[in-house]
């Protein structure tokens, strides 16, 4: 394993105390990006920076002195920890118990993968471990500016708890929980609003504990998230997988909008019933219920923006590639999977069909009953085309009333039959008011051409299909045409 050391520290000592330490090579920031790789291939490759002989011994001596040094700093920590284990044994022992509790839970935390399981996982956990019998989370409702219970622990067989809504007044929220994670509420009075006082009354609620997941959003703590994740935004843009197929800008735009919000920062609040049996808690039990809210809260919040993220590129890549009328996909896209396809077929010497097809006389329908109108019947000839052709095949709109089909592993002659049973479907097909059209139906023509029949170029496969089909017109419409040599547009 080779090893580098990258640092801040520029001295020599450093450098040299580095290599003495065991690495192989010394980088100190800030890292120049372009020259990087080429540093990191040279080590890859060999090269290896060396002390001179002169300075190795002294060094040597130097940096096992500096490890004695601190070796015995950890000596004199560790007796002074032993002198405070002596004094307080008893709450120590139940302490690090807990911590290792801690420990073991936020393992388990750690292994959900959505913010759902990870809700039910928290309060299952307060159960198990901690030894409180009932509990619930409670999610705030933004456009309805409550909270409700989502999740409940013990409480399954009461179903009032499922019913609860408490007003949310979130500057109330945030004035308490400016300083603490979690508050214990030894009676109702403390409470602060009376509508929540009302609710928790009619659920026989008593003394509680009452933790945030998460934090509220303080302005500074906000522009401070923002320039964090514009720093890795930009870091992570070029690893993007087919980012041209991904509006980067559009996805800017709503994380930033979501990152300024209060959802990502108040990930919810945890109810926690404290049974009138249960001894008083130590300041401590509450030390650790508040570093798992906080770890809780922290993995809450990545499952939350992890899924943001991930339904951001979904909506981008998806609104990148689609049309939106038609929900087929859009000419953009045709274009590239018109050009993998012909790649495809080269390497396999396959063959397929191209399929342009244009609805007949449609200019005539779109000025005589308007857009709207036009749109209906777009839409409807793109969900013909897709109920009657292979899952394999790819459906496009070309462009206004055009559409266009790339069949994979079909002849000329067997695409040829396919735009024969369109053309039969779409001309049997019911469309408003068609029989004002001169033919009396909305009917489609196509021209067919094939790879490598004709060509092997993606280009010129369009402007065939496309001579083929302006053919097709020509020779009255609601017709198919296969691409001939002497086809012209």
């Amino acid at each position: 394993t080779i090893i580098v050391a990258i640092t801040g520290f520029s001295g020599e000592d450093a450098r040299e105390l580095s290599l003495i330490a065991g690495c192989d090579g010394y980088l100190t920031k800030p890292i120049d990006i372009k020259e990087f790789p080429k540093q990191i291939k040279a080590f890859l490759q060999g090269k290896r920076e060396l002390v001179s002989e002169g300075r190795r011994e002294e060094l040597r001596k130097q940096y096992e002195q500096t490890l004695v040094n601190h070796l015995m700093d950890k000596i004199k920590e560790l007796q002074k920890s032993n002198s405070l284990l002596k004094s307080q044994r008893e709450k120590l022992q139940r302490y690090n118990r807990n911590l290792e509790i801690l420990h073991q839970v936020i393992n388990r935390l750690q292994l959900c993968s959505t913010p759902e399981s990870l809700r039910d996982q928290l309060l299952k956990e307060l159960g198990a471990q901690f030894h409180f019998p009932r509990s619930a989370f409670l999610e705030v409702d933004h456009e309805q500016i409550l909270l409700r219970v989502t999740e409940t622990y013990g409480l399954e067989s009461e179903k009032k708890w499922g019913d609860i809504r408490i007003r949310y007044n979130a500057p109330v929220f945030q004035r308490m929980f400016r300083d603490q994670q979690l508050l214990i509420f030894r009676e109702l009075q403390e409470v602060p609003d009376s509508h929540t006082r009302k609710v928790l009354r009619k659920l026989g609620a008593q003394q509680f504990l009452f933790g945030i997941l998460g934090s509220p959003l303080r302005e500074a703590d906000a522009i401070k998230s923002l320039e964090d994740v514009e720093r890795l935004f930009d870091n992570l843009i070029p690893t993007l997988y087919n980012q041209q197929d991904v509006d980067i800008e559009l996805i800017r735009e709503h994380l930033q909008e979501y990152l300024s919000s209060e959802i990502l920062y108040i990930g919810g609040y945890v109810f926690i019933d404290l049974p009138k049996d249960r001894g008083r808690l130590q300041p401590y039990d509450i030390k650790i219920l508040e570093m798992l809210l906080r770890t809780a809260g922290l993995l809450y919040q990545n499952l939350r923006l992890r899924e943001q993220l991930k339904e951001l590129f979904v909506r981008a890549e998806k609104d990148a590639i689609t049309d939106h009328l038609t929900n087929l996909f859009n000419y953009r896209y045709f274009t590239q999977q018109l050009i993998r396809e012909c790649n495809r077929a080269r390497r396999h010497k396959s063959r397929f069909a191209l399929l342009m097809l244009d609805i007949d006389f449609f200019k005539r329908y779109n000025d005589a009953f308007g857009h709207q109108a036009g749109d209906m019947v777009l839409k409807k000839v793109a969900r013909v085309l897709l109920d009657n052709t292979r899952s394999s095949d790819f459906v496009a709109r070309y462009g206004g009333e055009e559409f266009v089909i790339i069949c994979p592993e079909l002849t000329k002659d067997e695409g040829r039959q396919l735009a024969e049973k369109l053309c039969h479907i779409i001309a049997t097909t019911p469309f408003p008011r068609e029989e004002k059209l001169p033919h009396k139906k909305v009917t489609i023509s196509i021209g067919v051409a094939a790879f490598p029949e004709d060509t092997q170029s993606s280009r010129e496969l369009i402007h065939f299909a496309d001579a083929a089909l302006y053919k097709a017109k020509d020779l009255g419409r609601n017709r198919v045409h296969s691409y001939r040599a002497n086809d012209k547009k």
